[in-house]
C-alpha cells in the first residue's frame, strides 16, 4: 500500500518531467539550438576524429603560397598557363596514380596553344574528374547542360537528393573533352556557415550529375552512385572527417599532403634523367586531388576542423567516406528521445536529493558527463546524436523537479520538521523530513525501550518555592534531561508536570535501544548530580530523580483528534515503564529496568536483581533490576553490594526466611543504608510471623504507581 502512495506522490512530479522533455524536444529545430548542437559537432570533430581511419590511397596536391613564390621569383605569376599542368599530369602518369581530381575550374579560354597541350595530356592521363560550377539563379549564357556523356544515373531515393541547377559553368571544351567525369563544385554552408555536408548530385536539365566527391568516388572505384550506399541528412552527406592534411607537422597530416611546386620539379627531373625530389612511389596507385590552399585564391572555407580549411580537403574527405562507406548519420529522433527520457529520470533522481545539496550537483554533473560521454561514444561510431539536447533536458528537468520539489514536498518535510522539532533531536527530524516513509501516520508496531522519569518529592519541595522560582528550576531541569535523550536519538513524547517520558525505537529504528536507553538514563542521573550542586548554591532544595525503563513492542504514531494530534505511544509497555519508575520508591533505588530491557542491554551494564514483582496493573510477576552502571565504569562496592544481596534471594523465594535474614543484615553492616535491603527482612519477619500462601511463587505486588 505505501508503495502504491508513493508511486501516486511521484506522478505530478513525472508529469513536469514529461512536458519539460517535451518542450525541449519541440524546441529542437529552432535555429538557436541547432547551432549550439553544430557546435558540439565540430568539438566532437576536432577532439574525437580518428586520423587512423583516413584511407592512405587519397594524395593532395596543392596550389600553396610556396609555390606561388617560387614560379613568381622565376616570372611567372597567377593565373598559371594550363600548360605547366601537363608537367603534373605526366608525372602521375610515370607514377601509376589510379585518378586526378582537379578542384578548379577551367571555365575560360586562355592560350589557345596552352589550353591544347592542356586537353591532350588530360586525354593522355585517362582516368580524370574536372570540376563544373552550376548555380540556382537563371542565367541565359549558362543555361546548356553538360552534355549527356557526363550523366549519370540514381534511384530514386538518391534522385530526389539532388540539388536543382539553372545554370553551369563547365570547363572549356578543349580541356572538357579530356574528362571521364565533371564533378559540381556547389555546396552550401550549414546555418552558421561552415560546412559540414555536401549534396552528391546536380539536376538540369532533365538529366542528373555527380558533385566532385561523388564523381571522384564513382572513378576511382568504377561502381555507380546506388552502389556506394552513400547515407544522407537532409539531402546531403555529412563528412566524416579525420582530421587535416594541410599542417606543417607531417606526424598528424590525414592524407598525403603536396606542394604542386615540388611535383613539376620532379617531373623535370625525371626529364632530365635526375632522382625527383618527389619518389614516383608516392603517387602508386593513389587517388590525387589537385586544388588550392593559397590564401589569395579563395578556396578556403570554414569546417568543424579549423576555421580556415582547404575546399579541395572538404572534397577529398567526402571521396574518403563514399569509397570506404565509412558514413557519419544523424541519429533518428527516437534515439534523441530515449536520451531525453534518461536524463529526465536521471533529473529526478537528482531533485530527490535536493536537500543534500552536495549530493544532488554530484549526480547531475556526473549525469551531464554520462550523457555527453553516450553521445561522444557513438560519434567515434560514425553516429551524429544531439548533446544539446539531452543537457538541456537534464538540467532544465532538475531545476523544474527541484522548484516542485521545494514547493510542495518541501512543504511537506516543513511541516513534519515543525511538528517534531520540539521532541527529535535535529538530525533524527532532518532524516524523517527526507524519507517521509519512516513516519507512519496512525500507528504501527514497533519494538522500543520506553524511559519514564520523575522528582522525588516534587510536591513537597515545589510548595517551598514561589512559582518563578519553581519555573526557573524545571525549566533547567527538564532542558538538560531533554538534552541528553535527544543527543542519543530517542524521542521525547511529553512533559506531565515534571514527569518526562522518551522512547528509542521510533520513529527512526535505533539499534540496541534497550543500551542506548541505559546510557541515556545513566548519563541522566550523573548530570543530575552536577545540577544539584548548582541549584544548591541557588538556594533551592536537593532535587533528585526516579527512573523507569522497560523494552518491548507498543503501538506509535500520531494519535489524538482531528483538531490536535499527537505522536505518542500506548501500549501494556509503555505502562510498564511507568510502573518502574514508582517502583523505585519501595527499594529506595533511581533507576530501575525490567528482565527485557535487561536481555536487551546485555553484558554492557551492571545490574542488581531486586525482586520478582507484580507491578500494579499486572498479572504476571517480572524480575525487575536496578541499574547500576555500564560494564568497566561500576565500581567494586557496588558490585559487590550487589553480589551480596542477591544471594540472599534464592533463600527468601525458597521460603529460608530465617537463613536470608542474616544475608540482608549483612549487606547493611557491610556497606550502610539500603532500603531494599530493610525492604526483605520486614517481608521475611512478616513471613516467619505469617506464612505465605502453598502457591506462592516468590513474587511481591508492588501496590504504588
Amino acid at each position: 500500500m505505501s508503495s502504491v502512495k508513493r508511486f501516486r506522490g511521484l506522478l505530478p512530479l513525472a508529469a513536469l518531467l514529461a512536458v519539460v522533455g517535451v518542450l525541449v524536444l519541440a524546441s529542437r529545430p529552432a535555429e538557436l539550438m541547432r547551432g549550439v548542437e553544430l557546435k558540439t559537432l565540430d568539438w566532437r570533430f576536432r577532439r574525437l576524429s580518428a586520423p587512423e581511419r583516413h584511407d592512405d590511397r587519397i594524395v593532395l596536391v596543392m596550389v600553396d603560397q610556396a609555390s606561388l613564390n617560387h614560379y613568381e621569383a622565376e616570372g611567372t605569376y597567377w593565373p598559371w598557363p594550363r600548360g605547366i599542368y601537363e608537367a603534373v599530369l605526366r608525372y602521375m602518369k610515370a607514377a601509376g596514380a589510379k585518378t586526378v581530381v582537379f578542384d578548379a575550374l577551367f571555365t575560360n579560354p586562355t592560350n589557345a596553344d596552352d589550353d591544347e597541350v592542356f586537353g591532350k595530356a588530360l586525354k593522355g592521363f585517362g582516368p580524370v574528374v574536372l570540376a563544373m560550377g552550376s548555380g540556382a539563379d537563371e542565367d541565359p549564357l549558362r543555361a546548356t547542360p553538360p552534355p549527356a556523356e557526363f550523366a549519370v544515373d540514381a534511384g530514386p531515393a538518391l534522385a530526389a537528393s539532388a540539388q536543382p541547377s539553372l545554370a553551369v559553368r563547365m570547363p572549356i571544351p578543349a580541356i572538357r573533352g579530356g574528362a571521364r567525369l565533371l564533378g559540381d563544385t556547389r555546396a552550401a554552408a550549414d546555418l552558421d556557415g561552415v560546412f559540414r555536408r555536401v549534396p552528391l548530385l546536380t539536376s538540369m536539365g532533365g538529366r542528373l550529375y555527380p558533385t566532385l566527391p561523388a564523381a571522384a568516388a564513382m572513378l576511382a572505384t568504377g561502381k555507380t552512385l546506388d552502389e556506394l550506399k552513400p547515407r544522407l541528412t537532409d539531402g546531403r552527406m555529412l563528412v566524416r572527417f579525420h582530421g587535416k592534411s594541410v599542417t606543417d607537422d607531417p606526424a598528424i597530416r590525414t592524407y598525403g599532403f603536396h606542394q604542386i611546386g615540388d611535383v613539376i620539379q620532379s617531373w623535370v627531373a625525371l626529364e632530365e634523367k635526375r632522382t625527383p625530389e618527389l619518389p614516383l612511389s608516392l603517387f602508386k596507385d593513389k587517388i590525387v586531388f589537385i586544388g588550392m590552399n593559397a590564401a589569395g585564391l579563395l578556396d578556403n572555407h570554414p569546417s568543424p576542423i579549423a576555421a580556415v580549411f582547404p575546399g579541395t580537403e572538404i572534397v577529398a574527405a567526402a571521396t574518403d567516406n563514399l569509397i570506404n562507406g565509412d558514413f557519419l548519420v544523424h541519429a533518428p529522433f527516437f534515439a534523441v528521445a530515449i536520451l531525453v527520457f534518461l536524463s529526465l529520470i536521471l533529473a529526478g533522481l537528482a531533485s530527490r536529493l535536493s536537500s543534500h545539496a552536495w549530493a544532488a550537483l554530484g549526480i547531475v554533473l556526473s549525469s551531464s558527463a554520462l550523457l555527453a560521454g553516450i553521445s561522444c561514444y557513438v560519434f567515434t561510431r560514425g553516429v551524429w546524436l544531439d548533446i544539446v539536447v539531452p543537457q538541456l533536458s537534464l538540467w532544465l528537468g532538475f531545476a523544474a523537479a527541484s522548484a516542485y520539489g521545494y514547493a510542495v514536498e518541501g512543504r511537506q518535510k516543513r511541516y513534519i520538521q515543525g511538528a517534531f522539532a520540539q521532541y527529535l533531536s535535529t538530525e533524527i527530524v532532518k532524516r524523517i523530513a527526507d524519507k517521509p516513509e519512516m513516519l507512519a501516520l496512525g500507528g504501527e508496531r514497533r519494538d522500543v525501550t520506553f524511559y519514564f522519569s520523575d522528582i522525588q518529592g516534587f510536591t513537597t519541595f515545589s510548595e517551598q518555592l514561589s512559582p518563578e522560582k519553581l519555573t526557573k528550576l524545571m525549566n533547567r531541569y527538564l532542558g538538560e534531561m531533554t538534552d541528553t535523550i535527544l543527543a542519543s536519538g530517542g524521542t521525547l513524547d511529553k512533559y506531565i508536570g515534571d514527569a518526562v517520558m522518551a522512547f528509542w525505537g521510533a520513529p527512526v529504528p535505533c539499534e540496541g535501544h534497550a543500551l542506548v536507553a541505559c546510557r541515556a538514563a545513566l548519563a541522566n542521573q550523573a548530570r543530575l548530580a552536577v545540577l544539584r550542586d548548582t541549584f544548591a548554591a541557588e538556594g533551592y532544595p536537593p532535587v533528585r530523580n526516579r527512573i523507569g525503563l522497560n523494552s518491548g513492542p507498543a503501538s506509535i504514531g500520531n494519535m489524538g483528534s482531528a483538531a490536535r494530534l499527537s505522536y505518542t505511544a500506548i501500549g501494556d509497555n509503555v505502562n510498564l515503564a511507568s510502573r518502574l519508575e514508582g517502583a523505585n520508591k519501595a527499594y529506595g533505588t533511581y533507576i530501575l529496568i525490567s528482565e527485557s530491557t535487561r536481555r536487551g542491554a546485555g553484558g554492557a551494564i551492571e545490574v542488581r536483581e531486586l525482586d520478582y514483582a507484580k507491578v500494579k496493573g499486572k498479572n504476571l510477576p517480572i524480575h525487575v533490576y536496578e541499574l547500576l552502571g555500564l560494564k568497566g565504569e561500576t565500581s567494586d562496592d557496588l558490585l559487590r553490594k550487589a553480589k551480596m544481596f542477591e544471594s540472599g534471594l534464592p533463600l527468601f523465594r525458597a521460603r529460608k526466611f530465617e537463613a536470608a535474614i542474616p544475608v540482608f543484615e549483612s549487606v547493611l553492616s557491610t556497606f550502610g543504608a539500603d532500603h531494599a535491603s530493610d525492604e526483605y527482612i520486614e517481608r521475611c519477619k512478616r513471613y516467619i510471623r505469617e506464612a505465605p500462601p502453598a502457591d506462592w511463587d516468590g513474587s511481591h505486588a508492588l501496590t504504588e504507581k
